[in-house]
C-alpha cells in the first residue's frame, strides 16, 4: 500500500567522525576569495589551528593556515573541526532515521515509498520508508522524553501512532501509516482508516526490526539543530558546501553558512562494544552451580545493540573519556512467562543515581547525565528486597531476564 506524507519537520542536532595521519606540508596560500569557510581544528593530540576549510576527502583534510600556508592532516588525526556561527531555533519536529540522524525539516512528504524531507535552506532529502525510524511532532520534554525514546527503542512489527493524554502520557496505537498531511495522519488501524489530527499525537513510529545498522563515522551538526550521522563528507568547494553520504546510497548537501560542528572521533559507543570491567552474580548462585558456571550461564548476553541482564547480577563496563550522557530503555524480557517485579538500577563509580522497580512489561526509558564516571554498572535486584537478604534460587534467576535496548553513551 503506498504511503505518503506531507508536515513539517523540526531540526536536530548530529555530530561527526574524522581520524587523520598524513605527514603535514606547506605550500602559498590562497586567493580570499577562493577560501573555503572559516575553521578551527582540533587534533587528537590536543593542538589547535585556525585557517579556511581547502579540501576535505574521504581521508584527507587540508587547511589555509592564517599565514596563508595550506597544511594537510589524514582524518586520522583529527578530532573535530568547528565552523564560523551560532544555533538557530529548531523546529519542535524532528524525523530520525535508521542509520541515526536526527533532521529538522520545513516539512516532509512521502511519494510511493520514499519519505521526502525539506530541511531548511537546504536541499530536499528522499529516503526510503525502510530507513526511516520516526517522526516526532513535539519538542522534546522532560516530561515525554523517556516514554518516547521507551515506545522508540522497542521492536515492533507494525508501525505506531503515538497519541498524548492528559498528563503527558503517551498511548502507542498499532496500525499502518497511511499518510501524514498537514494537519492529520491517516492511519489503518486493523481494517479501520481513521484521520488522527496532528495536535493530539506525539508522533508516530514505522516497524523495526532488531537488526542493527552499521556505524556510521562522522557526525555533523547544523545551526538547525539537526544531527547528520554520515560514512563519509566531502567539501564541494564550487558549491560552497559539505556533501555527505549517509550510508544505503542516501546523499545530502549542507551549505557552508549553515554548519556548526564536525566530530570526527566517534560519539556514540553501544553498551554491547562497550569494555566490560566486571560481570558479577549472586554469591547464592555460585554456591548451587559454581563459579564457573554461573558465569557462564548468567553472564549478560548480547543481541545486536541490544544487553541481557538476569536477576542478582552486576553488568560493569568501563566509560571512556569524552562521552556525556546514558541512553536506553529497559523491560523485562519477552522470553520470561511468568511475570514477577525487578529492581533495576544503574551505578556510576559504585554511586546509584537511578532506579526503578518494574510493576509491567512495558519498556521504560531514561537518559542520564555520566557527569565524568569512569565505570557505569547495570543491576537487577528483586523489588523491595534487601539484596543483602534475599537469595534467589537458579529458577529465579533463569526466569528473571531484563532487557536493555539501545543502551549507548553518548558524547
Amino acid at each position: 500500500m503506498t504511503r505518503s506524507i506531507c508536515n513539517p519537520i523540526p531540526a536536530v542536532a548530529l555530530f561527526a567522525v574524522f581520524a587523520f595521519v598524513i605527514p603535514a606540508t606547506e605550500s602559498r596560500g590562497q586567493n580570499n576569495a577562493e577560501l573555503g569557510p572559516e575553521i578551527q581544528l582540533e587534533t587528537l593530540e590536543g593542538d589547535s589551528y585556525s585557517g579556511h576549510l581547502n579540501i576535505l576527502t574521504g581521508s584527507t583534510l587540508s587547511v589555509t593556515l592564517s599565514g596563508g600556508q595550506s597544511q594537510q592532516w589524514e582524518l586520522t588525526e583529527i578530532s573535530r573541526l568547528r565552523f564560523q556561527g551560532s544555533a538557530r531555533t529548531s523546529p519542535p519536529t524532528r524525523a530520525v532515521l535508521r542509520g541515526g540522524s536526527e533532521i529538522a525539516a520545513a516539512a516532509t512528504s512521502m511519494q510511493q515509498d520514499d519519505l521526502l524531507i525539506r530541511s531548511v535552506g537546504q536541499p530536499s532529502l528522499s529516503v526510503p520508508i525502510g530507513k526511516v525510524r520516526s517522526v516526532r511532532f513535539r519538542a522534546p520534554a522532560s516530561a515525554t522524553d523517556p516514554n518516547w525514546l521507551a515506545l522508540v527503542e522497542e521492536p515492533q512489527r507494525r508501525d505506531r501512532l503515538v497519541i498524548r493524554r492528559e498528563g503527558d502520557a503517551l498511548d502507542p496505537i498499532e496500525g499502518t501509516i497511511l499518510e501524514i498531511k498537514r494537519d492529520s495522519v491517516s492511519f489503518d488501524l486493523s481494517g479501520n482508516i481513521v484521520d488522527a489530527p496532528l495536535n493530539k499525537l506525539e508522533g508516530v513510529i514505522f516497524s523495526t526490526s532488531n537488526n542493527r545498522e552499521s556505524g556510521k563515522t562522522l557526525r555533523v551538526l547544523d545551526q538547525w539543530g539537526s544531527e547528520w550521522m554520515a560514512e563519509q563528507a566531502t567539501w564541494n568547494s564550487t558549491a560552497g558546501s559539505l556533501e555527505l553520504n549517509l550510508g544505503d546510497g542516501i546523499t545530502h548537501s549542507i551549505p557552508a553558512d549553515q554548519l556548526l560542528e564536525i566530530r570526527l572521533s566517534g560519539g556514540i559507543l553501544y553498551l554491547s562494544d562497550a569494555e566490560v570491567a566486571e560481570q558479577n552474580q549472586s554469591e547464592s548462585l555460585n554456591t548451587i552451580v559454581g563459579n564457573d558456571l554461573a558465569s557462564t550461564w548468567f553472564a549478560t548476553e548480547t543481541q545486536s545493540k541490544n544487553l541481557t541482564t538476569v536477576l542478582s547480577s552486576d553488568h560493569v563496563v568501563r566509560v571512556p573519556e569524552g562521552y556525556e550522557k546514558l541512553v536506553s530503555a529497559v523491560r523485562i524480557s519477552p522470553d520470561v512467562d511468568q511475570f514477577t517485579p525487578l529492581k533495576v538500577s544503574v551505578l556510576l563509580d559504585d554511586q546509584m543515581v537511578w532506579s526503578l522497580d518494574l510493576q509491567d512489561r512495558k519498556p521504560h526509558g531514561l537518559i542520564l547525565p555520566l557527569e565524568d564516571a569512569r565505570r557505569l554498572t547495570l543491576r537487577i535486584d528483586q523489588a523491595d528486597v534487601d539484596s543483602s537478604e534475599s537469595s534467589p534460587s537458579l529458577a529465579d534467576a533463569l526466569g528473571h531476564r531484563v532487557e536493555w535496548l539501545g543502551a549507548r553513551l553518548l558524547k
